[in-house]
C-alpha cells in the first residue's frame, strides 16, 4: 500500500527561506501545536482505516518551528493488527518531513511518539489478536488549537454514597478528557457543590487524579487532593481542588483521562452530591493556560 503523503502547507523543501517560513508559523501559533479542523476517521476493510478529508492542524518539524497540514481528500492508512495478549495503544500519526517538504501518514505504537516531529491524529487500541479494523477503538484527536477550556463535564450524581477511605478504593463520580501537547501547562479543577458526611468521621477529602485515555480504571493515580472539614453530620459544604502541571517538553503529545473522587478521611459514609437543583452539582474542567 501506498503511504499517503502530503506537501506541507506555506513553505518549500530545503533549509533556507523554507525553515523561515515555518518559524513564522510557529510565531504565529505562540508554537502550539494541534488540529484546526477535526479528523474523522473510521474503520474500512481488512485493517485499513480511514481518515476523511477535511482535517486541518499545525504540526511540529522537530526543529523548533511548525507546518501547517491537512488534505481535502479522504486517505486510506494500514492499521496495525492487535498483540497476541492484552491490548496495545496505537497512535494514528501525521509524520512531517520538513527537508522534502511533504508529511505522511502512518499507525504507529504510542511508544514510538515521544520527542517525533509531527501531530497525532486519532488514538487507537487495539485489542488481542484483532485483525479487522472494525476491532480497532478509534478516537480521533479533537481539534483544540485554540481552545483554552479543553474539557467541561457537569452533572448532578445526588443518590451515590460511598465508605472509600483512599484515593485507590474511591468511586471515580466525574470524568473528562483531554490532549496534552508538549512545553504547556495546563489546569484541572473539580468543584462540587454539596458532599457531606453521613456517619462517621466528619473529615473528607476530595481529589483529582488522571490516567491515559483507553487504560482501566484502576490505572488513575492522584495528582492532587484537598481536606474537606465538615460542619457537623448531614450537614454539606461546597468543596473543590485544582491542580496545575506542565507537560514536559520532550514527551510527546498524550491524551489523558482526568478523574474526579471524593472519599473519607476515617471510617464513615458519605454523600458525593445532595443540591441537584442548582446546576450542576459536580464539575470537572482542564483548561489550557499557556507554555
Amino acid at each position: 500500500m501506498t503511504t499517503p503523503s502530503g506537501k506541507l502547507a506555506w513553505g518549500q523543501a530545503g533549509n533556507y527561506d523554507a525553515v523561515d517560513d515555518r518559524q513564522v508559523i510557529a510565531a504565529v501559533t505562540r508554537n502550539r501545536l494541534g488540529l484546526v479542523w477535526p479528523a474523522t476517521v473510521t474503520a474500512s476493510t481488512g485493517m485499513n482505516i480511514i481518515l476523511e478529508g477535511g482535517w486541518l492542524g499545525v504540526a511540529s518539524c522537530g526543529d523548533r518551528t511548525s507546518a501547517v497540514v491537512g488534505s481535502r481528500l479522504d486517505q486510506v492508512i494500514a492499521a496495525l493488527p492487535g498483540p497476541a495478549t492484552g491490548s496495545r495503544e496505537d497512535v494514528l500519526w501525521c509524520d512531517t518531513e520538513p527537508d522534502e517538504g511533504v508529511w505522511s501518514l502512518r499507525v504507529i505504537n504510542r511508544s514510538e511518539t515521544a520527542t517525533r516531529p509531527g501531530l497525532p491524529l486519532a488514538w487507537i487500541t487495539a485489542p488481542a489478536n484483532a485483525t479487522l479494523a472494525t476491532d480497532l477503538t478509534i478516537r480521533p484527536v479533537q481539534a483544540e488549537l485554540e481552545r483554552r477550556l479543553m474539557r467541561h463535564v457537569g452533572w448532578d450524581d445526588t443518590t451515590r454514597t460511598g465508605f472509600a477511605t483512599l484515593w485507590e478504593n474511591a468511586d471515580t463520580i466525574i470524568w473528562g478528557d483531554a490532549l496534552a501537547e508538549p512545553g504547556q501547562w495546563y489546569r484541572v479543577r473539580f468543584t462540587a457543590n454539596s458532599p457531606m458526611a453521613l456517619t462517621g468521621s466528619p473529615e473528607g477529602r476530595i481529589g483529582i487524579g488522571r490516567r491515559l485515555a483507553g487504560s482501566p480504571e484502576s490505572a488513575s493515580l492522584l495528582l492532587r487532593a484537598s481536606a474537606i472539614s465538615y460542619p457537623r453530620l448531614n450537614a454539606p459544604r461546597a468543596a473543590d481542588v485544582e491542580a496545575i502541571f506542565r507537560h514536559p517538553v520532550t514527551s510527546a503529545a498524550v491524551e489523558y483521562s482526568y478523574v474526579g473522587r471524593i472519599w473519607c478521611a476515617g471510617t464513615g459514609t458519605y454523600r458525593v452530591n445532595l443540591i441537584g437543583n442548582q446546576g450542576d452539582g459536580l464539575v470537572l474542567t482542564v483548561e489550557d493556560i499557556g507554555s
